[in-house]
């Protein structure tokens, strides 16, 4: 089946490099990328038509006069050759297996329009995340697809032939163009597919048309006309909307943080970065895990796979996939070492000017590296920290709230090291943690705050990276999960435990570091869940 992704573009040169590449190197290859030109101004129209020579997959379609982002879409859906649509904006990105985990669920159930999980980069806790792949109808179409809170079309993969005989086209109306078609959209479906692994990555740039302060005054006309569109729909089809105190309830738990990150200058800083993955029966999340680093928007890594005696087919996922990609380094134990000394051999063995830890069953946003990397040199930090979504447990999730460069005896407490000192947070200097001879003791769990501590105290500067997000998933068959009830295993773990805070806060006791509360971090998390 053949999907077509339409691209409204308008003056989106900073990004728009990264965003098709998002769509090119998807694992899906079924694709038109139907490019709209609506006569910008920049170099937009250079970056289109230099792709389109390496990828014939690309279709340009030219305006002759500037008509906007709505005019623009139902322009791409006319030149669409494709049994589906989806409509992509032109500065956002996608996780690498997006249109087929889309393609596979709309297909299987025979639905009319299937519906991703959303990540809202500047305000996170407007993100959403389907639990589980779900099909829906009914009347429930409208409330499980939350579209009453977040209409934005480009969540959804729809079946073109539906659109069509609907006739459903978008109104000029924007910001909110979206909303007033996409709920009559989802009413009219048969069915719309849930897809809780299909991710869209919605960066909403500070230079977009929507942050446009010029537009204000048209932009709240536009906004009433929408709102007067879709409530009137509504009302006519007995549609039952949230309830007034419920919704604002739910803006008022939402709209913060705010987190806002420095542009990010794609492709022009080019130092090596060494991924290092131990690896040990992950064989169900490895591939994916394998995609998230793969398919980053920063080409110049190395991906340093430790594997530590896997009894399943890890090693096998690995080795295919070093077939395909040269910058994976396969490093193969003798016998099983376990987490800490697997990490510390990966160090051994990374050439990059930078490292970064990576467990094999998490993900990352598309541009973590490039996030990561652009803070770090431009600071000439020694280390840059991301912020990290908890899945199992969100209230437990660090935003940052702005960029900002950390030195001092604030940066443990900043960077919420003593609570929360995974050391996959943190892109290092390699030059830097080999000079102060950091290593991770052998101790499971806890191996990483008695390293990430003084890690973060001798650091010249700590760069915050909000843009950057650590996707923590937490799996029930992680190694550290595995044989939890293991009374051997549990009383291991107990001593393990013991034995890291010991060293960490002795460290802390000697370098007259106080330690922050964990009564008032735990209220402060409480308050802001």
């Amino acid at each position: 089946m053949k999907i077509s992704v339409i691209i409204p573009i308008y003056n989106a040169e900073n990004y728009l490099k990264q965003t098709l590449d998002s769509i090119r190197f998807q694992t899906y290859k079924n694709l038109e990328i139907v490019c709209v030109l609506d006569c910008p101004a920049d170099r937009s129209a250079k970056i289109i038509e230099d792709t389109a020579k390496v990828d014939h997959r690309i279709k340009p379609i030219y305006n002759k006069q500037n008509m906007g982002l709505p005019s623009a879409r139902n322009i791409g859906v006319e030149n669409a050759s494709g049994e589906y649509v989806h409509f992509m904006d032109s500065d956002d990105l996608l996780s690498p297996d997006f249109y087929e985990t889309m393609i596979n669920a709309v297909v299987k159930e025979d639905a009319d329009a299937a519906v991703c999980s959303v990540f809202y980069e500047k305000k996170p806790k407007q993100s959403i995340w389907f639990g589980e792949d779900e099909t829906v109808y009914g009347q429930d179409k409208i409330k499980r697809t939350k579209v009453t809170f977040a209409g934005w079309a480009w969540r959804y993969l729809i079946n073109k032939k539906f659109w069509n005989d609907h006739r459903f086209s978008f109104p000029d109306l924007v910001p909110m163009e979206d909303i007033p078609v996409i709920i009559r959209m989802i009413f009219y479906a048969n069915k719309i597919a849930l897809c809780s692994d299909a991710v869209y990555f919605y960066k909403n740039r500070e230079s977009s048309i929507l942050n446009d302060c010029n537009r204000e005054k048209k932009q709240k006309e536009n906004r009433k006309s929408a709102e007067s569109l879709f409530l009137n729909f509504m009302r006519e089809h007995s549609i039952k909307r949230p309830g007034k105190v419920y919704r604002h309830y739910r803006s008022f738990r939402t709209k913060r943080p705010v987190c806002k990150n420095m542009p990010v200058e794609y492709g022009k800083i080019n130092k090596k970065i060494s991924v290092i993955i131990p690896v040990y029966n992950a064989e169900k999340h490895l591939k994916k895990t394998m995609d998230s680093i793969r398919f980053q928007t920063y080409g110049n890594l190395e991906i340093i796979c430790v594997l530590d005696c896997p009894t399943d087919n890890s090693a096998k996922i690995i080795e295919e996939i070093a077939k395909v990609d040269h910058r994976i380094k396969l490093i193969c134990n003798q016998q099983n070492m376990g987490l800490p000394s697997t990490r510390n051999i990966g160090v051994e063995n990374a050439s990059g000017e930078y490292i970064h830890f990576m467990d094999s069953d998490d993900l990352l946003i598309p541009d973590f590296y490039e996030t990561m990397i652009n803070a770090a040199v431009k600071e000439d930090a020694d280390v840059a920290a991301c912020s990290v979504f908890y899945e199992k447990k969100p209230w437990r999730s660090i935003w940052f709230r702005k960029s900002e460069i950390l030195s001092g005896r604030n940066k443990i407490k900043k960077t919420e090291a003593a609570f929360m000192g995974w050391a996959w947070r943190y892109l290092i200097s390699n030059k830097f943690w080999n000079e102060r001879k950091l290593s991770f003791p052998d101790l499971v769990p806890m191996e990483d705050k008695p390293a990430v501590i003084p890690m973060i105290y001798y650091a010249n500067k700590v760069a915050l990276c909000p843009g950057a997000v650590y996707f923590y998933k937490y799996r029930k068959s992680s190694i550290l999960n595995l044989n939890s009830n293991d009374k051997e295993r549990k009383k291991l773990h107990g001593g393990n435990r013991q034995k890291a805070r010991k060293i960490f806060r002795e460290f802390m006791s000697v370098n007259k570091i106080k330690r922050p509360s964990r009564l008032l971090y735990a209220i402060k998390k409480a308050l802001s869940a």
